[in-house]
């Protein structure tokens, strides 16, 4: 996935624009911006609103899931061990059939 760049703006932007449009509405009409007509400000501040708010919301969501990610892996990590560990006591630690557990074999291999 290819990251795209980040625009430059405040981070304040949706308050400044809701200043702004707070600001041309009460002119009622005096200002006249080019190509622009304030509904289509408006239109534009709430979809930014919306994207800002689905952001913050999918945010929140990958911190869960990563938190319960994290948990499940604890889990399976210590049933890993508590496996790996009922071979060493049953096969004993210098037994070759430990390694079929993820394990190492604590027996020192002669060089032939």
């Amino acid at each position: 996935m290819m990251k795209e760049a980040n625009e430059s703006f405040p981070r304040n932007t949706l308050r400044q624009a809701e200043l702004a449009l707070q600001g041309w509405k009460d002119l009622k009409g005096d200002l006249l911006v080019p190509n622009m007509e304030i509904a289509e400000f408006q239109k534009k501040i709430a979809h930014a609103t919306e994207k800002v708010d689905l952001a913050e919301r999918l945010k929140i969501e990958r911190s869960e899931a990563v938190k319960v990610r994290n948990e499940s892996l604890k889990v399976v990590w210590d049933l890993t061990k508590r496996v790996r560990n009922a071979a060493k006591a049953t096969f004993g630690d210098s037994s070759e059939k430990i390694e079929k557990f993820g394990g190492k074999s604590s027996r020192k291999r002669t060089k032939r």
